[in-house]
């Protein structure tokens, strides 16, 4: 559900389904589809419980048939559902940790000691080891620690619901999670509609709501045409954004901004341009970390180029910029931007934290190297093998494929986008 329609699917005993309507106000209008099958017609009105849970209420129709019908939006159940969720997005993140830890960390780190300690560095070079080390040590030891204990908290959290968890790759949602269907093809005769009484069965509307109904809903549709119109951008719109599409919206004050309420997995999922988007920062960044070695000067005579830093910081900070773009599409990345932009601030640092750790660990090599230092061979093998081939092209190959999403977020250290993760349809 969102300002103005209805839409999700999913599967039932009849056979797969989607649903597509409009929401105007409190009142639902809807087609639940079946593949190949019959539609069903849905009418009704939308109510807010006292325990936070929601439920619909109204009339449905299939040719001459007819009865009342009720779906019920289960807030504890919904929660023990995103617990699930979040019990799984913990243990990829957890396993991404260890990965590192034991790929790249554990062994860089002994190598980097092991240098500092035989041999003498200016000191720009001591403290740019020393930063390097303890973000790598910080990341790999505390993260996995922290995750275990995240997604043992979830399990007893969810606890039926951790059987069978979300799936985090997105795909269809439903438009209410956790739907209860009462009554739902009880059929009920002609006479006994008309002889309905007032209280929830007078969501059937009068002729003259339903006329003002239509001409509404055809006012309502005429407005849709021209955002979907205005949403396809133009090639002259690349640079300035799609201005067309915010003077349509801009053109009702009383509408609140148009932010679908679905997950980032979703985003991600099933927008390729999306992927394609996130997919060039992180070529961008790893590109730029393979040519440190080769471009610039990382002799023992003076400390890494400022040059190098600058431009390590203005790509971090385009791919800290994209994931704010990208959760931004989101209701919830939307919302949290708006009134509680605080919230990205830790997540925003360890993007930053992870992205320095590799750039530091390459600059390392290329210094040792550099200076004559044999252990760059080393240092060079876990790099290429730790992090290159067990990290790297893992993680945009995920990316681009959208495929086990959280772990893909974590190899690319999205962790803006891996904060506003939910299961599709919450």
């Amino acid at each position: 559900l969102d300002n103005s329609s209805v839409r999700g699917g999913g599967s039932d005993l009849v056979g797969d389904f989607v649903l597509d309507g409009t929401k105007n106000g409190g009142l639902i209008k809807f087609t639940k589809l079946y593949e190949g099958q019959h539609a069903l017609e849905y009418e009704g009105k939308l109510f807010d419980l006292e325990d936070g849970s929601q439920k619909i209420v109204g009339m449905w129709s299939c040719a001459d048939q007819k009865g009342d019908f009720e779906l019920l939006r289960d807030l504890q159940l919904e929660r023990k559902r995103e617990a699930a969720f979040n019990m799984i997005v913990a243990r990829m993140k957890m396993n991404v940790g260890l990965l590192r830890f034991f790929c790249e960390d554990l062994g860089l780190s002994c190598i980097q000691i092991f240098y500092l300690m035989e041999h003498k560095t200016t000191p720009w070079q001591f403290y740019f080891t020393v930063a390097s080390v303890s973000s790598g040590i910080l990341l790999s030891i505390l993260g996995p620690l922290v995750e275990a204990v995240n997604a043992r908290n979830c399990r007893l959290a969810a606890g039926e619901a951790a059987e069978q968890p979300p799936s985090v790759d997105g795909g269809a949602f439903m438009c209410c999670t956790g739907m209860a269907h009462r009554s739902e093809f009880q059929t009920t005769s002609k006479a006994a509609v008309k002889g309905l009484g007032m209280g929830e069965h007078e969501l059937l509307l009068s002729k003259r709501r339903a006329t003002y109904r239509l001409e509404l809903e055809a006012q309502e549709a005429a407005y849709k045409a021209r955002i979907e119109q205005a949403r396809e951008q133009s090639n002259g719109e690349l640079l300035s954004g799609n201005t067309d599409y915010i003077e349509v919206l801009m053109e009702k004050p009383d509408e609140p901004a148009l932010v679908p309420d679905i997950s980032i997995a979703d985003v991600v999922a099933s927008n390729k341009g999306v992927r394609q988007i996130l997919s060039f920062g992180v070529l961008l960044y790893w590109s730029y970390i393979i040519c440190v070695p080769f471009v610039f000067d990382l002799s023992c005579e003076h400390a890494i180029p400022a040059e190098s830093h600058v431009i390590f910081l203005c790509i971090a900070s385009f791919n800290m910029f994209l994931q704010i773009w990208c959760a931004a599409l989101t209701k919830y990345g939307y919302l949290t931007l708006v009134h509680a932009p605080q919230k990205f601030g830790a997540s925003l640092f360890l993007t930053l934290l992870g992205l320095f750790g590799s750039y530091s660990d390459i600059a390392f090599i290329g210094m040792i190297r550099q200076c004559g230092s044999p252990l760059w061979i080393p240092a060079g093998c876990i790099y290429f093998v730790g992090v290159i081939l067990a990290q790297a092209l893992p993680g945009i190959l995920m990316l681009v494929l959208g495929y086990k999403i959280p772990a893909a977020l974590k190899l690319n250290e999205m962790n803006v986008l891996i904060m506003l993760l939910k299961p599709s349809g919450s």
